[in-house]
């Protein structure tokens, strides 16, 4: 028999995988209902008895392989309490202080002080609004007059040894954590280190959720968005990625994307998008082989081949086509690296120095 890669893959929120839940997975134009228990993580696989009796015309077991959502975004929520209005976008939260008379805006929180007076924190405002990460305190950029504008190469060496996306994702309670403060914590890891950095909001289209990455002027590649935002919900024992460490493509009415910066060889859009057509002919690659696999095992299943006759020189030679198909999957597979899910069509950006 030879082993499956994977079946079909479905991607499901964080909430969804900790409480469990049912989702459609639609294949070969019929849809079938898939009950996820709660407490899965990426890679589980969920088997569905028998469904391929209905979606391929013949009998076996279709495998769904759970991924869970690695940037989880905050759904847009209102909080109102007596003078205070705050609406959580993502890890941007958008504060609008006004008194209670309907008066003027109110003077912003006070900064705390820090022992190096050579370094100044700032708060980040957007048409008049204060930014406040998941924990709703306000994003601190504390800036370093003295950092430089650094060479990709000096960048990418920062970013690798900075251990920021390794932090957990939480998306709710007093110890949230999102990707507003992601941002914040590289933003100001890399000026401390002396590299000039902004912290740079997203809005996306047709959506209520935004984003939350950082910006650097390099010398020698110009700007160039790097996004470290972890992992969230992680459950205990869940796979992730390498690194969270990505770059980011941006651009106003396109996809926003990112890739893995260990695989990031270019900065272009257009070498997102050649990527992601990789990634589709990987999806398309793996399908086929895994029907193939499929119709192999059917045929082989419960049969006896006599060595020297040519139905055993058949099945060997198929059995070594779909070796060598496996070793190209996965030599494709290598070189795109770890991927993540796009967030949206970019709408608006916002950088921050």
């Amino acid at each position: 028999m030879v082993d499956v890669l994977t079946i079909q893959k479905i991607t499901i929120k964080p909430s969804e995988a900790l409480y469990g839940t049912k989702k459609l997975v639609h294949r070969k134009g019929k849809k079938l209902e898939v009950t996820i228990p709660p407490g899965v993580k990426t890679g589980t696989l969920v088997k569905l008895s028998g469904a391929l009796q209905i979606t391929d015309g013949y009998y076996g077991d279709l495998l769904i392989q759970i991924k869970v959502k690695s940037r989880q975004r905050v759904v847009l929520a209102t909080i109102i309490p007596s003078v205070l209005f705050i609406v959580i976008i993502c890890s941007v939260v958008i504060g609008y202080f006004a008194n209670n008379s309907g008066g003027g805006t109110q003077p912003p929180i006070s900064q705390t002080l820090i022992t190096e007076p050579s370094i100044t924190p700032t708060y980040i405002y957007e048409n008049g609004n204060i930014l406040v990460g998941g924990d709703y305190q306000p994003i601190e950029l504390i800036n370093n007059p003295n950092a430089i504008q650094p060479t990709y190469g000096q960048l990418i060496a920062f970013i690798k040894s900075d251990t920021t996306d390794s932090n957990e994702y939480i998306e709710e309670g007093t110890r949230a954590y999102v990707c507003g403060d992601f941002a914040e914590d590289v933003h100001n890891n890399a000026e401390k280190a002396g590299i000039k950095a902004a912290w740079v909001s997203i809005d996306f289209e047709g959506d209520d959720e935004g984003h939350a990455i950082n910006a650097f002027d390099t010398t020698d590649k110009g700007l160039v968005f790097i996004d470290c935002t972890g992992g969230s919900s992680r459950l205990p024992g869940a796979s992730k990625p390498t690194s969270w460490d990505t770059v980011a493509y941006v651009e106003i009415g396109k996809e926003y994307g990112v890739i893995d910066i260990a695989e990031a060889k270019s900065l272009s859009y257009t070498f997102y998008e050649e990527y992601e057509q990789k990634l589709q002919e990987y999806d398309r690659l793996l399908g086929e082989y895994n029907e193939e696999v499929m119709r192999y095992n059917q045929e082989i299943s419960g049969e006896t081949y006599y060595e020297g006759s040519l139905e055993a020189a058949r099945i060997d030679a198929w059995e070594a086509s779909l070796e060598k198909k496996e070793e190209s999957l996965t030599a494709l597979r290598e070189e795109l690296g770890d991927w993540f899910e796009p967030l949206g069509i970019v709408q608006d950006m916002y950088i921050h120095w």
